[in-house]
């Protein structure tokens, strides 16, 4: 195999095709005096850009790009821009607020789908379920239902300790007196409200006996008696200490 060694300036015509004349012919070196930029058909990167990714341009197979917008330093994907996907993403957890997102019917976040007819909160709000959200809702201003509502009703047969999550204690005490305890006033909300009824009939023999948790009392007391038929109280907490029967 022979090279033959060319120096100076080398004038040559529009296009070098090796081979098309002589089998095997070769043009081979480098360009160490020039960037190349007026090679044709021949790949090459244009803006190069710190961890930039490339992309082809216009579909021509010799024209990559850096792509400054799009940046992968070996650990985050970094696109500056929109992302479109055909199908789906997917991620253990996604940041911001998703004031923007859009078309969005199931996700982590706000809600997350458990069935095709029920969605679950993951924080304090519960729609299509009657779990316990981890945290209160709270509402400043007014609040306007345009239907029923509804409230968490526990049914007890047997000595209980109510609950922050409860609302209404259905009592069945044919089989004997109850005794309920109120959680400790400190543990709730002030203004929060449970309603204690008889639905057995049964407190005038076997009695109904609601308690305060330690020290707390229920309208100074720290027990009262429900002794008659059906009877029901009412009771609302100041959040530390007391309970008042209204």
């Amino acid at each position: 195999m022979a090279y033959n060694a060319l120096s100076g300036t080398v004038l040559t015509p529009q296009e070098f095709i090796p081979g098309d004349l002589v089998v095997g012919n070769i043009i081979s070196g480098n360009l160490s005096t020039s960037d190349g930029s007026s090679l044709i058909n021949i790949p090459r990167v244009y803006n190069a850009a710190d961890n930039a990714l490339l992309t082809n341009v216009g579909g021509d197979a010799n024209v990559i790009n850096a792509e400054a917008n799009l940046t992968f330093d070996g650990s985050t994907l970094t696109l500056t821009g929109e992302l479109t996907a055909s199908v789906g993403v997917s991620s253990s957890y996604f940041e911001g607020d998703g004031s923007r997102l859009t078309g969005i019917s199931t996700g982590g976040g706000i809600f997350t789908e458990i069935d095709a007819s029920h969605a679950y909160t993951t924080s304090s709000l519960n729609v299509g379920s009657d779990a316990t959200p981890s945290t209160p809702l709270s509402i400043v201003g007014t609040s306007f239902l345009s239907g029923g509502l509804i409230h968490k009703r526990v049914a007890v047969t047997s000595d209980h300790t109510i609950s922050t999550s409860e609302y209404y204690l259905g009592i069945d005490s044919a089989g004997g007196a109850i005794k309920l305890t109120l959680p400790s006033a400190a543990t709730t909300t002030n203004g929060q409200t449970w309603v204690v009824k008889d639905e057995s009939g049964a407190s005038g023999t076997n009695h109904i006996t609601v308690s305060g948790s330690g020290a707390d009392t229920i309208d100074a007391q720290n027990t009262i008696v429900l002794m008659s038929p059906y009877a029901a109280i009412s009771i609302y907490c100041d959040g530390a200490t007391k309970f008042f029967i209204y």
